[in-house]
């Protein structure tokens, strides 16, 4: 906001002195004034946004390696049993902390800069979103979400499962999931429509979840779509999954994975 009002300060400024000095006449100093604003806007803007994507590539490079890492352990899981399930997921949210702290160590220098770069605030907002739903702090959630620029497919699924969570009638998850996808690209939303998917068959909506579905197939090319589809096509609900989103799918907390427990081996009594 401070470099805003530095730019219009440079503009008037210049208008003023083309004016004084009769360089140019009044009308013609005000355009000269408009032209500097917008010249220092669109510099400012290419600077901050090469800026911001080579700090947004670092992060999500953080984020990929450590959702990858926490999958490739839920696999191992559940190909070879666990001593205690319990353990499992706490070394799961250990490792989500790391990536967390790693993260909040890259934006950490960023926060100096709230007051100079417009929208700065939000994008960091944004962030601590994914922070604090990762944490299970959904009161803090509830704070950032209005001012969350929900662009990316499991911030938009993030909202959907806020909604979840409190109870929303299906109506209000039809609406904000309508409006989630509406300018989303093609090839993107796969997530979006599977999470909504799976609401609307927890309902008891399997007709409707089948139309998303559809939907969600003309504007996606994911495996897990045509799956869901074809199982619901032939009425076998009870194998409607998303586990194959993997980690961002239970990073939604709407489901726990499952992995294998060793089974205590049976010994038998010994009488005297």
């Amino acid at each position: 906001m401070i470099t805003v009002m530095i730019n219009f300060v440079l503009a008037i400024a210049t208008g003023v002195v083309l004016t004084l000095t009769e360089v140019s006449s009044w009308y013609w100093s005000i355009l000269w004034g408009v032209l500097v604003l917008i010249a220092g806007q669109v510099a400012l803007g290419m600077f901050l946004r090469r800026k911001m994507s080579v700090i947004s590539d670092r992060v999500q490079g953080i984020m990929k390696h450590g959702q990858a890492r926490m999958q490739a352990k839920v696999q191992r899981w559940r190909q070879k049993p666990v001593s205690s399930q319990k353990a499992a997921e706490q070394e799961l949210a250990k490792d989500r902390e790391a990536m967390i702290a790693e993260v909040q160590a890259v934006l950490k220098p960023l926060d100096k800069y709230r007051l100079w770069v417009p929208f700065l605030g939000r994008q960091l907002a944004t962030m601590e979103l994914q922070f604090a739903w990762q944490r299970k702090d959904f009161e803090r959630v509830d704070e950032l979400l209005p001012r969350a620029l929900l662009l990316e497919p499991f911030l938009m699924c993030l909202r959907l499962a806020r909604l979840w969570q409190k109870e929303a009638t299906t109506d209000e998850l039809r609406k904000s999931f309508t409006r989630l996808v509406r300018r989303a690209r093609y090839g993107t939303t796969a997530l979006v429509y599977s999470t909504f998917a799976w609401m609307l068959v927890k309902r008891g909506e399997v007709d409707e979840a089948y139309k998303v579905l559809i939907e969600a197939d003309e504007k996606n090319e994911h495996p897990v779509i045509k799956a869901n589809k074809e199982v619901l096509a032939n009425n076998r609900i009870a194998h409607f999954t998303n586990v194959g989103f993997g980690e961002e799918w239970y990073a939604l907390w709407l489901e726990e994975p499952k992995m294998r427990a060793k089974r205590t081996r049976d010994t038998g009594r010994f009488f005297m």
